[in-house]
């Protein structure tokens, strides 16, 4: 069992300006979230909370519609370990300049089979492109491009149903996740993954809609990044719980 590995660069966050936001606490039955959560994540964090007995880091969701945005594994862990309310920051989101939205970009670290003889197994339709711009996305029908060093591809699906091939036949502790398409693309030139798998930022609606509606995107599909840092806090676990 290991966290979640995600790199990349934005700003450190001890760079940014400390905001001390308001905290509430929140009926996790009322939060929706917007994507999947990774198990061994949700493993690792419940062993976490129980090891320090005290919730660390509150969820960010959207005001007035509870639409988590940043904590989805930390709902989850809690979840599972009887917590029945979770602090949040609400925070304005559609029109909200402060905080923009991004994704990450899954990499494998295992080895692979060659592409593109490994599609039939998977059972994905593909077709041969070149160039990594996000401009490969315009077609709907393609949810992820794939980067190997032999050449890329895109896959005809969603992202969701992609990811879950991916993650039904590779070994899922295996991904990282990273920040750029440049870093995933020289993760796979430098040798350090086998491939990457690339794919078109959403919209701020796209997570609203996605979570009203419960059918929800693949783990780490989105980013959010604030221009502000916010507190952590130290809530002992007895007081989330019934």
């Amino acid at each position: 069992m290991r966290a979640i590995q995600s790199h990349g660069k934005d700003n450190p966050s001890s760079e940014k300006p400390l905001m001390q936001c308001r905290i509430v606490l929140i009926d996790i039955d009322q939060l929706h979230g917007h994507e999947q959560v990774v198990e061994s994540q949700v493993d690792y964090l419940k062993a976490n909370l129980q090891e320090l007995g005290y919730f660390f880091r509150p969820i960010l969701v959207v005001k007035k519609h509870n639409v988590v945005l940043d904590g989805h594994h930390r709902v989850q862990a809690l979840k599972e370990l009887g917590g029945v309310r979770i602090p949040c920051i609400e925070i304005p989101y559609l029109n909200n300049p402060d905080i923009t939205l991004a994704t990450w970009f899954p990499i494998y670290t295992g080895s692979s089979d060659v592409f593109p003889k490994s599609f039939k197994k998977l059972n994905i339709q593909w077709k041969q492109v070149e160039g990594t711009s996000t401009t490969l996305f315009s077609d709907p029908n393609y949810g992820f491009a794939l980067y190997a060093k032999n050449g890329q591809w895109i896959l005809k699906g969603s992202q969701k149903e992609i990811f879950k091939i991916f993650l039904k036949n590779y070994n899922s502790e295996r991904f990282e996740y990273v920040k750029t398409t440049n870093y995933a693309v020289n993760s796979v030139n430098n040798g350090y993954s086998s491939f990457a798998l690339l794919r078109k930022t959403l919209t701020k609606q796209d997570v609203i809609n996605t979570a009203k509606s419960g059918n929800v995107y693949a783990p780490k599909t989105t980013r959010h990044i604030l221009t502000y840092r916010y507190q952590d806090i130290k809530v002992p676990l007895e007081n989330l719980f019934d």
